[in-house]
């Protein structure tokens, strides 16, 4: 079912290649940005980054190895756009509409539904309604989908469960009452330091070892920092893990699953696209592309409970169970439980003033929002460098979030 496109590379540019996914260039740094939650900071490899990175970012496949989840053959019929939305919210300050917002923040699409129907849809700097464009860590969300779908069908018997039940191979004493719930919560204890700009970072040595090294022998060389369940440290390689768990129970490559059990199911218009790893695996912590509107079907996916109108697609509750925080180190605000201020749960975010509403999210300015109680549905993709600085990426956080509070009716 899957397509592979494999460009013949070194084993050392391919693993530098992989990581480009992962990282900013070391120019956010230069700007006044500073690693913060849930971004992987820095990389001295920009090639990816330099001259025109919407052009680059709309495609990957000139940079990595991908493999293809073709568009579905029922695609989930959205509609026209309406554009009946004119909105100015507050941006550091001072009165912002939406059309300054978006070209301040180096947005390239920006995609709102409200009630299933697209109210306002705006792509720039050559991106379009066809356009596939990386999403990051926004990936991370589509994958614990897929978590919950093996759950579902009993190929994973319970979140509860040890981790190593599953994957033996993690005979570390810090996997010892890591659960796959652990890891979902990006709460499994590892210490994993994700900044680029450290050459003795933990993601930096693992570019260096793997290959040779597979994941799974890579990742049994981490160390416990936190004991399992008591501390949200969010970290990349989490997800990683989950990915290779998908794809040891299901039998089959997260590309494969993923076309079957949710891409399809869906309704996704337009292909998409996985970053393949060195040793040939979906990156599922930072590898997917899509269109803005196929990110926003995942988005429908979620406030709809987990169906596509009547067809189930996720396990009943699973939708809301993943993006409703339940424990102290989980919740947002100031939390000594938590090394961000936004909350977290299976592999979605929580905005700081959380509001029933929620996130998927990636580096550069990249989001799925979604506000059930209002039934909206906002993507942003984008290729802000601005982002990496604190107040731009909270402050973009906030202008999307009061946009979602503000469509009532």
């Amino acid at each position: 079912m899957s397509s592979m496109n494999r460009p013949i590379l070194p084993v050392a540019l391919l693993s530098g290649l992989f990581v480009f996914l992962l990282q900013s260039s070391v120019q956010a740094v230069t700007i006044g940005g500073t690693p913060s939650e849930g971004d992987e900071d820095a990389s001295g490899l920009t090639a990816m980054f330099a001259g025109d990175r919407f052009e680059n970012f709309r495609n990957m496949d000139r940079f990595v190895p991908i493999s293809t989840m073709p568009a579905s053959p029922n695609p989930w019929r959205l509609g026209e756009n309406l554009n009946s939305l004119e909105y100015e919210g507050e941006f550091h300050g001072k009165g912002v509409a939406l059309q300054e917002f978006i070209a301040l923040s180096d947005t390239s699409a920006f995609v709102v539904i409200k009630k299933g129907k697209v109210i306002f849809e705006h792509y720039a700097h050559g991106d379009s309604r066809e356009s596939l464009h990386t999403s990051f860590s926004v990936a991370k969300s589509f994958t614990s989908a897929l978590v919950g779908i093996a759950l579902g069908e009993g190929k994973i018997s319970s979140l509860s469960d040890p981790i190593r039940e599953y994957l033996p191979e993690l005979t570390n004493k810090s996997f010892d009452g890591v659960t796959i719930r652990h890891i979902l919560q990006m709460s499994s204890g590892l210490r994993f330091n994700e900044n680029y700009t450290d050459p003795k970072s933990d993601i930096n040595k693992m570019v260096g070892m793997v290959p040779p090294m597979t994941y799974l022998e890579y990742i049994n060389t981490l160390e416990r920092e936190h004991e399992p369940g008591t501390y949200n440290h969010y970290a990349s390689i989490n997800t990683q893990l989950l990915g290779i768990l998908l794809s040891r129970v299901t039998g089959e490559s997260i590309t494969d699953y993923m076309t079957r059990k949710l891409w399809h199911p869906v309704g996704m218009e337009q292909k998409g696209l996985w970053t393949l790893d060195p040793t040939g695996n979906e990156l599922t912590m930072g590898g997917l592309a899509a269109s803005a509107r196929d990110y926003a079907r995942l988005g429908l996916l979620y406030l709809n409970g987990g169906k596509r109108g009547d067809r189930v697609v996720l396990p009943p509750g699973w939708a809301k169970e993943s993006v409703t925080p339940n424990e102290p180190h989980l919740m947002p605000g100031e939390n000594s439980g938590s090394s961000n201020t936004s909350g977290y749960m299976y592999q979605w975010w929580t905005p700081r003033e959380w509001d029933g509403d929620f996130l998927a999210r990636g580096i550069w300015g990249q989001s799925i929002y979604v506000h059930p109680g209002n039934q909206v549905v906002i993507v942003k993709l984008a290729a802000d460098q601005k982002n990496f600085d604190t107040r731009f990426k909270l402050g973009y956080l906030d202008y999307v979030q009061k946009l979602g509070q503000s469509l009532v009716d």
